[in-house]
């Protein structure tokens, strides 16, 4: 019995200790300086492990939890949230040529129907 694969799989080599090439640079980004803090400065103890852990809670979030594309979608809300149905941003983005009789035209002669006003054929 053949099984399909589905075309949507990715996959990301592993570098060094379980951790991909993105995981990798977000760890030496944040837990080098967490590190030189933590060994190579005269402060206060509680001050150097509050910073070191700082960093590395960021380094996890980052590494681990995706924070990077909550951030990326966060900024891409707040510039699109002030738009409405017929600005030039949303158009494009939409790809709108028309709306008419409750139908909504887009490019690539896809329709979209809107509510409950179905045009009869």
């Amino acid at each position: 019995m053949p099984y399909e694969i589905p075309q949507q799989l990715q996959y990301e080599e592993k570098i060094i200790f379980g951790l991909t090439f993105k995981q990798l640079l977000y760890a030496i980004l944040f837990l080098s300086p967490a590190t030189i803090i933590f060994f190579k400065t005269h402060l206060n103890i509680y001050l150097k492990s509050t910073l070191a852990a700082i960093l590395a809670v960021i380094a996890a979030l980052f590494m681990f939890f995706d924070i990077s594309s909550y951030f990326r979608n966060m900024i891409h809300w707040l510039r699109f949230r002030e738009v409405s149905i017929m600005d030039q941003k949303m158009i494009q983005f939409l790809g709108l040529e028309k709306i008419e009789n409750g139908v909504v035209y887009v490019s690539k002669n896809k329709k979209i129907v809107s509510g409950s006003k179905i045009p009869k054929q």
